[in-house]
């Protein structure tokens, strides 16, 4: 003997199925996380606040003349190097020995001129040291405001020095390293 469906169950059931269909179509966008990204013009809001990162400018000023100054005594001295091989090549002992003496006395002030540039930075680092409060507070705050507002993402919009960070805070949730690596190791 066959059971009929009741006329009850016969008009909901594809109502049923199609809601079933309709949250199972849904999952995968689900579990799908929209990125929201931000830009922030990082000159800007430096510029805002030139006291705090006016130390900051010097010590690489400081630090970049020094560093030009030692690379000058460094050719110096290669070249000084370069002709005491020249002329012991030639035969010319005294004269190399000239130069070997000359190179040492040299290289011994190159290292006193360094000793004392880096006791310069030194100190210039503790007054920079001081000014990091304003860098760890600007990236604190921008954290805040990114997971305020809901970014997953912080780019710096405007980098005009090459070598400054073009992502200046991101989402844990959108870091997709351990999965990248989980499939090179495995092959995918």
């Amino acid at each position: 003997m066959i059971r009929r469906a009741s006329g009850l169950s016969r008009r909901y059931l594809p109502m049923v199925f199609a809601g079933i269909l309709m949250i199972g179509a849904g999952l995968p966008l689900r579990a799908q996380q929209i990125t929201r990204v931000a830009v922030l013009n990082m000159g800007r809001v430096l510029a805002a606040f030139p006291i705090d990162q006016d130390s900051l400018k010097k010590f690489e000023a400081k630090k970049a003349e020094i560093q030009a100054e030692i690379n000058a005594k460094t050719a110096e001295l290669r070249e000084l190097s370069a002709r005491k091989t020249e002329l012991e090549s030639m035969g010319a002992v005294l004269t190399a020995e000239q130069y070997g003496k000359e190179i040492e006395r040299k290289t011994a002030a190159i290292k006193e001129f360094a000793a004392q540039r880096q006791n310069e930075l030194d100190i210039l680092a503790k007054v920079v040291g001081a000014n990091l409060s304003f860098v760890q507070r600007l990236s604190s705050t921008i954290a805040r405001v990114a997971e305020a507002e809901g970014y997953s993402l912080v780019l710096n919009l405007a980098t005009e020095d090459k070598k400054s960070d073009l992502v200046l805070w991101n989402s844990p949730s959108v870091d997709i390293t351990d999965k990248v690596i989980q499939a090179l190791s495995g092959g995918q």
